[in-house]
């Protein structure tokens, strides 16, 4: 782990149990803007359940926080000046405010005063790289808690489940299961998402848009007698309006099996 985001995991541990922070109240349905008195240099929240976007290529001083109904958590904002501001978050169905201005008087110290923040990280990695990681530990965590089965269905002795779908920063995580229950191994051709609209009886107004993937999480090439393969496949962030539908496609690679759910 690099210096600076062990120096940022060691603060937040602090002032989760140290600190008196206040605490912020966001959902995933709105965002709750929060203006510092300095643009923003770098930004984490404790878990992936809570996300806190801001610019990272022409830093300015908003910042935009939703989360999702879980366990409460903390985020640390460190702005161009040196000082850094810890809120507690948790969830509410509603929210009593949309935006907050966050003054000088509220940060929990300074870190760096003497020094530009860009200094104090060295080899900083490049925005494809944090992307990726990003998308690999919200995909783990995803993966570890989908417990249950949101829809199923089944063909030819194969199997394909949604088991969650989560919102995160600017993407949705899909948890996928595929579970071969026929006599012959299932080669993976491709899996597809579509935004559908309308019946798919009527052609003229029956519309397929597809979801194009950002990231793949453990996505398996075969599928083999009585085993069960589950996957995470992460889209940029949607919603579907009163007449559409997510519609997901798994094909067989060498066959002609196909399921469409």
């Amino acid at each position: 782990m690099k210096p600076f985001h062990l120096f940022i995991f060691s603060l937040l541990i602090y002032v989760t149990t140290y600190a008196q922070v206040d605490t912020l109240y966001v959902n995933d349905t709105h965002n709750l803007a929060l203006i510092f008195p300095e643009p923003i240099a770098r930004a984490v929240t404790g878990h992936p359940n809570y996300s806190f976007d801001y610019d990272t290529t022409a830093p300015g001083r908003l910042g935009l926080l939703q989360g999702h109904r879980g366990m409460d958590s903390n985020l640390l904002v460190l702005t161009d000046d040196g000082l850094a501001y810890s809120f507690a978050l948790a969830y509410r169905k509603k929210l009593q405010e949309g935006h907050r201005f966050v003054k000088v008087g509220e940060s929990i110290g300074t870190i760096a005063p003497e020094k530009p923040m860009d200094s104090l990280v060295q080899n900083p990695v490049p925005s494809l790289g944090s992307d990726t990681l990003k998308y690999q530990k919200a995909s783990m965590y995803f993966l570890e808690k989908a417990q249950t089965v949101l829809r199923s269905k089944r063909k030819d002795g194969i199997i394909l489940r949604l088991r969650d779908v989560a919102y995160y920063g600017r993407e949705t995580y899909l948890v996928l299961e595929i579970e071969n229950r026929s006599a012959i191994d299932f080669e993976l051709d491709f899996v597809q998402l579509f935004k559908a609209h309308g019946n798919p009886r009527k052609k003229s107004s029956y519309q397929k848009l597809p979801l194009e993937p950002v990231y793949k999480h453990r996505m398996p090439t075969i599928v083999k007698i009585g085993q069960k393969q589950r996957f995470v496949y992460v889209v940029p962030k949607f919603t579907l309006g009163d007449r559409e539908k997510l519609l997901v496609e798994l094909r067989e690679k060498h066959g002609s099996r196909r399921v469409t759910m």
